[in-house]
């Protein structure tokens, strides 16, 4: 019985085996032709992304921020004196990326923000400390200069090209691990509101006003900020700046960053003048509805609800009712998008403007306003040129314009300007005063006449509000 059972065994196997030596090779199966072509596409994918990090990693770069600590101690009676000379500290890090032959980076605004020393680090090993050129803090746009020779500069690309789905490399320095590389896809385009969540954490932070970035599931961590995002060509199609995090932790897959198309007009603004110049349209106007779209044949664009006596639009012919579909070379699907590209085309050139007036498509040219200019007008900014800082009284149409509460009463701080008694002491934009010298403060008339008549030995105790906490510093009034 046992040799049976172990003959029906062997004939068990012979029979499973012996078709197996039969069949045609393995290529001829098309299970495993579709597996090699998925092995293919798979290893040219790779090979893209390899080619695409080498492309870009020379022009990344580490960046230390550092500032200036004196050790302290306290004395028997409580009071806190210095202990030692002051030294740097770091105090932060980032990332940036080369874009010139000649040593421009560029970078987040809140990651040099009140740097005493920044040190930029290359990837051959070379460090140099880095000067500010200008930056926007409305964008979160920052521009670094180096003084080095042999450097690898980055390319821009077209951010205005990209598609949902879209590959893209995370390039940066999370958690100080210099230029390490991250893929994902293009998750969305054109998102705002996303930085609301951080501001509300960090008050002190100055607001970004202009948010049109793109999301990404590439893991994007802290000490990512300022570094680029590039397409499958190694080209410069945004910078990293934000996550979405309900711990402040890492990445959870939802990533923003600048589309290039913004950082590089603010890059070339900030080169050429210091500063980004902001043009004003004046115009209002509001994204279109599906029954507009039925209305209009299924148009993209913007309408305009009102032109604005005198202003650059009138001058240019538009008129109440006309969609604007394109704006200087941009093509225009929401009022965020216009804003932003108004806000960043400059005021030196004639743009292009693209319309439908009555179902016919009209190209017209349109020469911009400083932005500031009318703001200053229309918000009533009062200089106060003893304290370096301007104001503001709030009122309906001010907190309108400013998207506040509009029942808020008081005075707010416009601008406070560089090495000035106001920065000295602390005091921020978008401040709210509530005392100065222990009186309440409700005009801007009040304050003139206090800071005139300030003892600039003693100073003037100055109370305010800043998001939802209220502080008190002293100011020294110059004469």
């Amino acid at each position: 019985m046992f040799t049976r059972l172990f003959a029906a065994c062997s004939l068990s196997m012979t029979l499973l085996v012996s078709p197996a030596l039969s069949q045609p090779t393995n290529a001829n199966h098309p299970q495993d032709h579709e597996l090699e072509q998925s092995r293919s596409q798979a290893n040219s994918l790779s090979r893209a992304f390899n080619a695409a990090a080498k492309e870009i990693e020379p022009s990344v770069v580490f960046i230390q921020r550092r500032n200036l600590i004196t050790p302290v101690r306290r004395d028997i009676f409580g009071r806190i004196i210095a202990r030692g000379e002051a030294t740097f500290q770091d105090s932060g890090l980032g990332s940036g990326v080369i874009v010139s032959d000649d040593g421009y980076v560029i970078t987040n605004n809140h990651v040099i923000a009140n740097a005493e020393q920044l040190e930029v680090r290359l990837i051959d090993g070379r460090s140099y400390l880095a000067n500010v050129v200008g930056s926007d803090p409305e964008t979160d746009v920052a521009v670094l200069k180096i003084d080095a020779e042999h450097l690898v500069s980055a390319s821009f690309g077209d951010s205005d090209g990209l598609e949902v789905g879209d590959w893209v490399l995370a390039v940066g320095s999370p958690f100080g691990l210099s230029n390490t590389v991250t893929a994902g896809i293009v998750s969305a385009l054109g998102r705002q509101g996303v930085l609301e969540q951080t501001q509300r954490m960090n008050p002190n932070q100055p607001r970004v006003l202009y948010e049109e970035f793109i999301q990404t599931d590439a893991a994007i961590n802290p000490g990512n900020s300022g570094g680029p995002m590039v397409d499958l060509d190694g080209k410069i199609v945004g910078i990293n700046t934000a996550i979405y995090s309900k711990s402040g932790g890492g990445s959870i897959g939802l990533s923003f960053a600048i589309p290039s198309a913004i950082v590089e007009r603010v890059m070339r603004s900030i080169v050429e003048s210091g500063s980004v110049v902001r043009g004003w349209l004046g115009v209002t106007m509001t994204d279109l509805t599906p029954e507009d779209r039925a209305m209009f044949g299924d148009s993209e664009g913007v309408l305009i609800s009102d032109v604005l006596p005198g202003s650059p639009a009138a001058e240019a012919g538009l008129e109440d009712g006309d969609i604007i579909y394109s704006f200087d070379g941009r093509e225009i699907d929401s009022v965020n998008r216009l804003r932003n590209s108004i806000a960043i085309s400059g005021i030196d050139h004639p743009a292009d403007l693209s319309y439908i007036r009555e179902g016919k498509a009209y190209t017209t040219k349109v020469k911009l306003t400083e932005l500031e200019t009318y703001k200053r007008e229309m918000l009533g900014v009062v200089e106060l040129p003893q304290t370096g800082m301007s104001v503001i009284e709030l009122r309906p149409d001010v907190n309108n314009f400013l998207e506040i509460d509009p029942s808020m009463k008081g005075v707010v701080i416009y601008e406070v300007h560089p090495d000035s008694p106001a920065r000295r002491a602390g005091l921020m934009a978008q401040d709210r005063l509530l005392r100065v010298g222990g009186r309440e403060i409700e005009h801007t008339e009040q304050l003139a006449s206090l800071f005139a008549k300030g003892d600039d030995r003693s100073g003037l105790t100055v109370e305010v509000a800043r998001g939802n906490r209220q502080g008190r510093t002293t100011l020294y009034p110059e004469r």
